[in-house]
């Protein structure tokens, strides 16, 4: 007769090795059924303060030419989708840290091209005491000066742009955080702009789970983004574009992190009209 406790245990044998393999196979079914499941609910969640006009400009802020298409993709390739929304991208430097900058200038268009933003809604700055170094601080006057100039000819209704942890840490990004957040908080520069949205950063194990991470991002994340695999495919097209910029790190990149796949995004001005929020 069996006792209590092998009547409670049906797997009495089961060494941790075996539980573990049990919970990678449930994780990777869990992310499997989600996945399938988000994308066939057209790869938008949680989406906060975005208005149902006919027509609508977007504002991407980096720091970077690659960033557009290392960070930002899934939120890019969901946007140039509707042909309503017109999509505008400032980059603040032109990436010359290696003294490359004149071509990175050429690979940002090719690859927005790629991304479905014309080339005439791509500006590119290249000033002295806006370096692309990570060590260099930024002159906040001039930083201050090309964004609002930019929002300005824009006029977006969304700005979209890093957070203070700048996904990677790098200086450059979080001072286009900080300068983003300072002007809509302290100064009040951003009267025509109904939200903006600054880049979730995750961890580093989640980072580089690629799609393994979706459970975590759709059960604490907002404002969510994801990719189909034809659009994933896409979005490293115009990663490939920045040929100056692929080491072979960039390829591990390319196919292991979640930003190519999904992009989750916190909000921190929002005006639109409650009622007619999506």
């Amino acid at each position: 007769m069996a006792s209590p406790r092998e009547f409670l245990d049906p797997f009495p044998y089961w060494s941790l090795i075996e539980w573990a393999k049990l919970l990678v196979v449930a994780h990777v079914v869990v992310c499997v059924v989600s996945y399938t499941t988000a994308v066939l609910l057209g790869g938008r969640f949680k989406e906060h303060c975005l208005q149902k006009d006919a027509e609508r400009r977007v504002l991407l802020i980096t720091a970077h030419p690659d960033d557009e298409c290392m960070f930002f993709s899934p939120l890019l390739l969901h946007l140039t989708a509707e042909r309503q929304v017109h999509v505008h991208v400032l980059c603040l430097t032109n990436g010359n840290y290696y003294g490359q900058g004149k071509r990175r200038e050429k690979e940002i268009l090719k690859s927005c091209q790629i991304l479905g933003i014309p080339e005439s809604n791509v500006a590119v700055i290249n000033k002295s005491d806006l370096p692309d170094d990570p060590h260099q601080a930024w002159s906040s006057v001039s930083l201050d000066a090309e964004v609002r100039a930019a929002v300005d000819r824009v006029q977006p209704h969304q700005i979209f742009t890093f957070d203070d942890y700048g996904v990677s840490g790098h200086g450059n990004h979080i001072a286009v955080a900080q300068a983003v957040r300072k002007m809509y908080k302290e100064e009040n520069r951003f009267k025509g702009v109904e939200a903006v949205y600054h880049l979730e950063t995750v961890g580093v194990w989640r980072k580089y789970l690629g799609m393994l991470e979706l459970p975590f991002t759709l059960l604490l994340s907002s404002n969510v983004y994801m990719l189909s695999p034809q659009h994933i495919l896409r979005a490293q097209r115009a990663m490939l574009a920045h040929g100056s910029q692929l080491e072979w790190f960039r390829f591990l990149y390319i196919i292991l992190s979640r930003y190519m796949a999904i992009n989750s995004f916190t909000v921190e001005l929002c005006t639109a009209d409650p009622a007619i929020r999506l």
